[in-house]
């Protein structure tokens, strides 16, 4: 490979620096107005606040209310897993619309970064492979997956994207397509400065996220002499300025902090925290190419053809930047899966240089001069139209066994019934069908513009169906609103006994969200964290929550415990014996309320060592679930009943009774 810095001006080989045509402008400010009417559709409703965003909403909520900005807070306690960028700017968002916040205020900073990111795109497409390639990459990112759902979310993880993305867009401008001069320096430090901001939205992610392509870029093609630049040095002071001050006097505010913050960046890649014990599966190697194919639809089937641009000449195509593309995807691809903790999310910053190639195929796959066998169209056409249904059938069979799941086999009757769910579901196909077969057709019929144009009109016209009446069947929140809003129940906790209550374990973040109840940990994270010396155990934690528990139900103080179905299960069955071998006996335990939605790993349970005014529910469970408590043969008065329109069994003769059968319903 030969070395471009023996070039006297590499800037030559930037194929637009130029001012836009009015077309180009044109079309950037439909991209612009589209991108942001889709985003800031319908915020109040669709889906409801899954976890990642109730962290976001409920600590700026916390914030904004206590007039404290410099420690983040989560129902009471110090939340130092990430850093403050997303609350301030919900908080910012809130005191801009003059009103508490919520779930549009929590919503709408992303709105405004998704825009960011689909004209970082634009932008950088253009630099890299001229204005029709930026028109089509532009168009394409707004009507992706990544866009229509990111921009609708609360979490962090877009801004972070958005962020990097710029930087890294900025940094190549600056340092393979511009000469040296005013514009190049004040490209580069925008790049650092982005960066920097990043860090303040997910720190210390941007180290790697940028770091990694611009490292790779440096081996690969050579350019170690990019280094030489003075301004890097002015570069680095910025990309410290938004976050380091926040980093250092939170250090001084907060003697664990960096306790934590080692457990959340580095134990969390090396998979050293409990909640990624079980992610070590062979499978998982693979788990970064469901978000790569997923948030580029509908355009995921071009993306091996764009991937390959990396390797082909085009006219107007910088091949070096398309290369850059793949590195940057490449290298976040490998470190993200040498992670041991792995989410999905985790990879979008990957996302947006597919994007960039997928301009450069889509434009010439798209292109009208393009020549075209008529007989392979023909036949391609033919396929879309036999096979798209059967696949939108499959596509609508999951959606459906994703909506029996999140309502719940055992729930009362009267929410999301059949009646409700299947038109949504039928007018959603169709109306996929519909646009996809069109632009098929369009496409069969030599109109190539007007194809394009109607994928991107079906997707944003299937978002605007989809947000409001599909997607809140599938992804609904019903089961922790409804046990968020019993207890916010001043008739079930009364206002008086809100103070005893305590989380056992880990908050289940939408209950504080829905509920705005902010009762602290039974044990404060920090404090567990520094019993274990930084170093968190599966099997300390659950011991240790286990004799909390139960030392404070047997206190003369009364005590309320909000607990996933799950832990409670795990009282149930494991202390009892523990406390017998022990010499014990067992401590009061009276259940004050229970979900009556979702599966049981979505149910949560209050429970105290007094009872509730309101009287004592019995415990619903399945069969399987009771028999097997009976079998145990725990002695805590605790009615347990069969779930609505299960009917309760007849014991087996000579079997143990339910648990707590002696008490009555």
């Amino acid at each position: 490979m030969s070395d471009p810095a023996a070039a006297p001006d590499y800037a030559a080989r930037s194929t637009a620096t130029g001012p836009m045509t009015r077309t180009t402008a044109a079309w950037l400010a439909a991209l612009l107005g589209w991108t942001l009417f889709l985003g800031s559709y319908d915020l109040r409703g669709g889906a409801g606040f899954e976890p990642i965003d109730a962290w976001v909403g409920q600590t700026a909520r916390e914030m904004a209310d206590a007039g404290r900005w410099l420690v983040p807070q989560f129902a009471g306690e110090t939340r130092m897993q990430k850093s403050p960028g997303p609350y301030w700017a919900v908080i910012a968002t809130g005191m801009v619309r003059g009103r508490p916040i919520d779930t549009i205020s929590a919503r709408i900073p992303n709105v405004i970064l998704s825009a960011l990111l689909v004209l970082t795109i634009f932008w950088l497409t253009r630099r890299v492979a001229g204005d029709r390639a930026a028109v089509f990459a532009g168009f394409a990112a707004s009507s992706s997956a990544l866009i229509l759902w990111w921009s609708h979310r609360a979490a962090s993880d877009i801004g972070l994207t958005a962020w990097t993305t710029l930087s890294l867009a900025c940094l190549w401008v600056a340092l393979e397509c511009e000469p040296r001069g005013p514009k190049r320096t004040l490209l580069l430090l925008t790049g650092y400065l982005a960066a920097g901001v990043g860090m303040l939205w997910k720190m210390p992610m941007p180290l790697v996220v940028v770091g990694i392509p611009a490292v790779l870029h440096l081996i690969v093609h050579r350019r170690w002499s990019l280094l030489a630049d003075r301004w890097h040095l002015a570069g680095l002071v910025l990309f410290a300025l938004p976050w380091l001050p926040w980093a250092l006097a939170v250090l001084l505010h907060e003697p664990n902090a960096l306790q934590k913050w080692r457990v959340e960046f580095v134990d969390r890649y090396t998979g050293d925290l409990p909640n990624y014990a079980q992610q070590s599966y062979v499978g998982s190697f693979l788990l970064y190419f469901t978000p790569m194919l997923v948030y580029t639809l509908p355009y995921t089937l071009s993306l091996p053809a764009a991937i390959s641009w990396a390797f082909r000449r085009r006219e107007g195509l910088d091949q070096r930047a398309a290369r850059f593309m793949l590195l940057w995807v490449g290298g976040l691809l490998v470190f993200f899966t040498a992670s041991a903790g792995k989410e999905e999310r985790y990879f979008l910053p990957a996302i947006p240089p597919l994007f960039v190639l997928l301009g450069v195929e889509l434009s010439s796959l798209f292109d009208p001069a393009r020549p075209r066998r008529v007989a392979l169209v023909r036949l391609v056409t033919w396929k879309v139209w036999v096979v798209l249904p059967i696949a939108l059938a499959v596509g609508g069979y999951f959606g459906l066994t994703t909506w029996w799941a999140q309502r719940g086999q055992y729930e009362l009757a009267g929410w999301l019934d059949w009646d409700d769910v299947w038109p949504a579901f039928a007018v959603g196909g169709v109306l996929l069908y519909a646009g996809l077969a069109g632009a098929a057709w369009l496409y069969a019929r030599g109109r190539i513009s007007e194809s394009f144009a109607a994928l991107v009109v079906t997707m944003y016209v299937c978002w605007l169906w989809a947000w409001p009446k599909m997607v809140p069947l599938m992804l609904s929140q019903r089961p922790f609103i409804e046990f968020a809003q019993r207890l916010a129940d001043p008739h079930v906790v009364p206002p008086g006994q809100r103070a005893l209550l305590r989380n056992v374990g880990t908050h289940e973040p939408r209950v504080i969200w829905y509920s705005d109840l902010r009762f602290p940990r039974l044990i404060d994270q920090l404090e567990l964290l520094a019993e274990q010396s930084g170093r968190r155990s599966l099997d300390y934690e659950k011991r240790r929550y286990g004799e909390e528990i139960v030392r404070r139900l047997e206190s003369d103080e009364p005590v309320l415990l909000v607990a996933s179905l799950a832990d409670f299960w795990t009282l149930l069955t494991e202390a009892p014996p523990q406390l017998e071998a022990a010499g014990r006996p067992l401590p009061p335990l009276h259940l004050w309320i229970q979900s009556r939605y979702g599966r049981l790993d979505q149910q949560m349970v209050l429970f105290g060592n007094r009872p509730p005014a309101h009287g004592e529910p019995p415990l619903v469970l399945p069969e399987k679930q009771r028999r097997r408590l009976a079998s145990l043969g725990s002695r805590w008065p605790l009615a347990v009943a069969p779930p609505p329109g299960e009917a309760a069994e007849t014991p087996a003769e000579g079997a143990a009774p339910p648990v707590g059968e002696e008490a009555g319903p």
